[in-house]
């Protein structure tokens, strides 16, 4: 057994005693904390939230194209089945593409989409052409470059153009 020098045991005895206090922060403020906690709580306390839900115009953002192209391998233009949705609270939005299906489709129902406050959402777009020719169908309707397939299989839907509210999905 090896022996330990005597200056070690006293490390090992003073070690507890070395480290500093901790301060912990209460759910109280005490006067250490209170000026941190009060600057912190007015930043949070003093926003703003407005009486109903702020839309932003996403469509205008300056340029689109690193997103470009928009492939969603789920869909394809065609012949969609109504039928009755229980989505409560959903927003009315649609799918789309820059085949010329959708594009009468949206020339068509431009003024009733625009009307309910339907969202686009474009699932098929070549380049930054395609996608002013898709929003020129409908103007004044915010529509946006976005991979479907997701929203493909949740809803179980395989063809564009599609309109989703919160009670039915239809062509």
């Amino acid at each position: 057994m090896k022996r330990m020098p005597l200056t070690c045991y006293f490390i090992l005895l003073l070690a507890p005693f070395a480290q500093p206090e901790l301060t912990v922060a209460e759910d109280q403020p005490n006067d250490f904390i209170r000026p941190h906690f009060q600057a912190a709580r007015q930043s949070i306390s003093n926003r703003t939230q407005p009486d109903r839900a702020m839309h932003a115009d996403l469509s205008t953002v300056a340029d689109e194209a690193w997103i470009l192209p928009i492939r969603s391998s789920h869909l394809s233009p065609g012949q969609t089945t109504s039928r009755a949705l229980n989505m409560k609270g959903l927003r009315p939005f649609f799918l789309v593409g820059d085949d010329p299906q959708s594009l009468t489709w949206l020339r068509q129902r431009a003024a009733e989409l625009q009307e309910m406050g339907a969202a686009g959402l474009a699932v098929e777009v070549a380049d930054n052409e395609a996608l002013a020719r898709i929003r020129a169908a409908a103007p004044g309707i915010t529509i946006l470059p976005v991979n479907g397939n997701d929203i493909a299989t949740r809803l179980q839907i395989e063809h564009y153009p599609v309109l989703i509210t919160s009670t039915s999905l239809e062509q």
